[in-house]
């Protein structure tokens, strides 16, 4: 599996994760002008066959099947809560954008801000697939999302990934502290990073003039995608109140249940959301919230009451 990011990233997977809390199972590859002296036999035979397998699987056309589940909070005054999120199996795109709570105190539902880059977004990446622009630009519909939504006030978070069938990676845009994680057999094989001036305090789109603009994105792209790889893109609802650790325990029960069959990702995106929202009300749970705090040196005890946006991405062989 190869990442390319717009920084250098570290050594291993992607690039090093400050606030990553869970056992992600890294990988321990080396910088593209490193090179691996292989010990013995035995791992030069075991490179043999992944290089055999990545080839494989570079011939081999796949497509993502999604599912969905948000789990709004309690509010009277804003049912949809500040969430928001799209899926274009069309154009092989996902997004999930988080209002910013903060505007209430003048007045302004941040969700409304939210729905509307991701309607845009979805728009946009339908568009550009219907007139062959394929795989979808995902930095261009999130430039896109944000101009169509220049009139509407309040900020959001937003992550955005498109698939290329053809190629089997992943192309990504992420401003602020939303988020994916890509699992591979049950174990986390990459997580993105975060954006965040200090503790709670994300990158945030908006029109704004403390707000970022779609430049402030970070942009990544993740190779060697592979069919029954497990795609698990949320915001930070998810990812403040469950670890790494987890998810993995929800996909090893998932994949004994159903088999790892693609049919059921709405329904493994129900659970992890569901197991999520438990976490945020437990007051009693150590989360990864909590550690951020303590880190930050702000009190905070169990989880964080927020909405809870899962989208899952199951890759599978497709035909065309």
């Amino acid at each position: 599996m190869m990442i390319a990011a717009n920084k250098l990233p570290a050594l291993g997977l992607g690039p090093q994760i400050d606030n990553c809390y869970g056992s992600c199972g890294y990988g321990c590859g080396l910088a593209p002008d490193q090179k691996r002296k292989l010990e013995n036999p035995i791992d030069e035979v075991q490179e043999l066959q992944d290089t055999y397998k990545r080839r494989k699987i570079q011939n081999e056309k796949m497509k993502l099947v999604c599912g969905s589940s948000y789990c709004p909070k309690d509010n009277p005054e804003k049912p949809l809560g500040e969430d928001a999120h799209f899926i274009s199996h069309f154009a092989q795109t996902i997004g999930v954008a988080d209002g910013v709570g903060g505007w209430a105190r003048k007045g302004i539902d941040a969700g409304e801000y939210a729905r509307g880059i991701m309607n845009h977004a979805k728009e946009t990446a339908t568009h550009m697939a219907a007139v062959g622009a394929t795989p979808v630009d995902a930095r261009k519909v999130l430039n896109e999302a944000y101009a169509y939504n220049a009139d509407v006030q309040g900020s959001s978070t937003a992550c955005i990934l498109s698939f290329d069938k053809e190629r089997g990676s992943l192309h990504a845009v992420n401003v602020g502290d939303s988020g994916f994680m890509l699992f591979r057999e049950a174990m986390c094989v990459y997580i993105s990073p975060t954006q965040q001036r200090r503790f709670n305090c994300p990158y945030q789109l908006g029109n704004h003039v403390h707000s970022d603009r779609p430049e402030a994105a970070e942009e990544f792209e993740v190779e060697d995608i592979m069919p029954g790889d497990i795609i698990v893109l949320g915001t930070d609802g998810l990812l403040d109140n469950m670890f790494v650790s987890e998810i993995e325990e929800v996909l090893v029960a998932f994949n004994k249940v159903s088999g790892g069959r693609d049919s059921d990702c709405q329904d493994l995106a129900s659970t992890i959301a569901a197991v999520a929202l438990f976490n945020s009300e437990d007051e009693d749970n150590v989360t990864p919230f909590q550690m951020a705090a303590e880190k930050a040196g702000v009190e905070h005890v169990g989880g964080k009451i927020d909405d809870i946006t899962v989208v899952v991405a199951i890759v599978v062989a497709s035909s065309t």
